[in-house]
């Protein structure tokens, strides 16, 4: 570690310090870029209308920004699931701890009434122990497959188990891989994942279960590009903005390109509020092109429940025939379960399900140990890097 709080030694890496300061005012531009772009996009939204009704356009609105209710949830029964997982290299084999949980938030009244939670508050993790030889991308691509595997196969008993109004999973809707695995293990775990979110959608569809969800962290870029491409041109037409403010505006529209979706929508979203919803189907992971006709039923926008966090990205499945009811009440739900704390944006089903089904560090060392007691003293199973004698 760099001894940055030594001030005997800090003189060594001013070039680090130069570096910092160079990193900081960026933000800081990058930022004021973002606002004063954000702040003529909304000045001018009376102004501006989407392409909604173009079927080669992926917006579904008219309006760049809609209004949010939050409502009381009344008489609902609605499931969060998430799962935790820790993979562990070793000499000749690789170890996986995971586990998935549900969390089952019952509501009456507006109250939450009771949690329930499946297979259990907190279930035993399964460990998978991997002899074939993989590299580093490959086990960890093998983890993530495997972790989502059991997180839909707990989603789909959970909606056979309850009456459940609405699901929500941790992350994507969709499965997210840039590339299709060509071969052996990897291959065949990556047909049962595609096989388990088809019939997680089918479940749901002939359960009448809201399928959603809330993606913590996106690195999308998607909004922005609407945004330069769709939405930039109506500027100058608007009637809403001075000479000096479209000027501003041209000079620092192509921030647009260079940020992700939430830096931008930070800016341009207020508490209570939400984009206009789009299609998934021009996202870019292969996968989704294997999950045949259900890849023209999901959807997507952007919410901001909370002053004090970036908008969450939220994902749907549509099944009903009537997209705008079904975005009203995915974004009614979101917004209603992500407000207990004004500096997380994230559904409250979610938090709880995350808080069972995370594992420490130890448990996957603890096993590692215990297998090593069960061979000869001289069986080396950690890697090198893990057992330099300095």
């Amino acid at each position: 570690m760099i001894p940055l709080s030594d001030s005997a030694s800090f003189g060594n890496y001013t070039h680090l310090e130069h570096k910092i300061g160079k990193i900081a005012e960026r933000i800081k531009n990058q930022g004021e870029k973002r606002r004063l772009v954000a702040e003529a996009f909304r000045k001018s939204k009376e102004g501006i209308e989407l392409p909604c009704d173009d079927k080669d356009k992926s917006m579904c609105e008219p309006k760049i920004i809609y209004s949010v209710e939050e409502k009381n949830l009344k008489n609902l029964i609605i499931s969060g699931v998430d799962g935790g997982v820790l993979s562990k290299p070793l000499h000749g084999l690789d170890l996986i701890l995971y586990r998935a949980v549900a969390a089952v938030f019952h509501y009456k009244d507006g109250i939450l009434e009771k949690a329930t939670y499946y297979p259990s508050e907190i279930p035993s993790p399964q460990l998978i122990n991997v002899h074939e030889p993989l590299d580093s991308r490959e086990l960890e691509v093998l983890t993530s497959l495997k972790r989502q595997l059991n997180e839909l196969k707990v989603a789909r008993e959970t909606v056979s188990s309850w009456e459940v109004d609405a699901l929500v999973l941790d992350g994507s809707v969709v499965p997210q891989y840039t590339y299709r695995p060509s071969g052996g293990k990897i291959r065949d775990v990556y047909v049962n994942l595609i096989d388990s979110f088809k019939r997680l959608y089918r479940t749901c569809s002939e359960e009448g279960v809201l399928l959603m969800g809330a993606i913590e962290d996106s690195r999308s870029t998607r909004i922005g590009k609407i945004f330069q491409k769709e939405v930039s041109g109506q500027i100058e037409n608007s009637g809403e903005l001075t000479g000096k403010e479209i000027s501003s505006f041209n000079k620092n529209r192509g921030v647009l390109l260079s940020s992700r979706d939430t830096a931008f929508l930070d800016y341009f979203l207020k508490p209570g509020e939400r984009t206009f919803t789009f299609r998934y189907a021009e996202e870019p992971a292969i996968s989704f092109k294997d999950l045949s006709d259900w890849r023209n039923k999901i959807y997507s926008f952007y919410i901001k429940p909370v002053p004090y966090d970036r908008p969450t990205k939220v994902e749907f499945v549509e099944t009903s025939g009537n997209l705008q009811d079904t975005t009203e009440k995915v974004a009614t739900l979101m917004n209603s379960l992500s407000t207990s704390h004004e500096a997380c944006a994230l559904p409250s089903v979610l938090i709880e399900a995350d808080a069972r089904a995370s594992l420490a560090k130890e448990d996957i060392s603890i096993l590692r140990d215990s297998i090593a007691d069960r061979l000869e003293p001289s069986t080396m199973l950690d890697l090198r890097r893990e057992r330099r004698p300095f």
